[in-house]
């Protein structure tokens, strides 16, 4: 079985925290075992909103359930906790958890890519930005201190928000100011998402499919899953504390709800 999460920026104030540490307390480390994985697949700390020692402390209770689970623990970096790569960089051997920039499994028989999504969101919206400049940028807001990161976050947030005609919008090309007020650039994500084009900018394997997060708006098709988020700012139409799981052959889509699960969207792996 492999359980997956992401988006869940614990030190913001509009994370749903106490239901994820309810999710992780009754139902991940009941039902995994040493055969199974649980993936952090991102954005798990908001280092961008919170110094990076307050989201630590703040979480502290989460963090202790989380380390004592039997699964195999992976954590697949985001834009705001892209720090959590130094962390490993600082030891030897860093025990905690196995910290990725993407991870490749194949479990029975079904080959999956991780990765958090913000390289999704490079391609699609960010060109000429570079995908190690973006990180660069991502790992430096994730020490600002909470002022410069928050700023960000907020006008991230608004350019999610706001829509304007197409003949209006401007896009980030050489020579011009970017606009951060895009026509629904996470629907624009999605879409390239869902596309072949995907494949080649990811290098991704022949059937392999793909497991992100990063947009906050769950979804799952045949080879495609976003885990959604644990915050409750996302926009009314998408629902929250949603979560990816995969065994038996099925990839599901889940709710945390009620101290229950309750299943949005199921797909058959043939």
């Amino acid at each position: 079985m492999i359980i997956v999460v992401s988006d869940v920026h614990l030190g913001y104030e509009k994370s749903d925290k106490k239901n994820f540490e309810d999710f992780i307390t009754n139902y991940v480390s009941e039902i995994t075992s040493r055969n199974d994985c649980f993936i952090l697949l991102g954005d798990i700390f908001d280092f961008w909103r919170k110094k990076n020692l307050d989201c630590f402390l703040r979480s502290d209770a989460i963090l202790k359930k989380i380390l004592s689970l039997d699964a195999k623990i992976y954590y697949v970096v985001g834009n705001h906790d892209y720090y959590m790569l130094k962390l490993m960089r600082r030891f030897e051997e860093y025990e905690a958890f196995e910290i990725r920039k993407h991870l490749r499994l194949n479990k029975e028989g079904i080959p999956l890519l991780f990765i958090h999504g913000y390289e999704l969101d490079v391609f699609v919206n960010y060109e000429p930005m570079t995908l190690w400049e973006y990180e660069k940028i991502s790992e430096e807001l994730c020490g600002t201190r909470n002022l410069a990161g928050k700023i960000m976050s907020e006008l991230w947030g608004l350019k999610r928000k706001i829509k304007r005609p197409p003949g209006k919008r401007k896009s980030w090309t050489r020579g011009k100011r970017f606009s951060l007020l895009k026509v629904d650039d996470m629907g624009i994500i999605e879409k390239f998402a869902l596309s072949a084009g995907k494949n080649i900018l990811l290098g991704m394997k022949r059937n392999e499919k793909l497991i992100f997060g990063h947009t906050h708006r769950p979804f799952l098709s045949e080879d495609t899953a976003n885990t959604g988020s644990w915050v409750k700012d996302a926009l009314p139409e998408y629902e929250i504390d949603t979560y990816i799981k995969i065994e038996d052959k099925e990839i599901k889509l889940n709710k945390w709800e009620n101290g229950r699960e309750r299943e949005i969207k199921t797909c058959i792996v043939e």
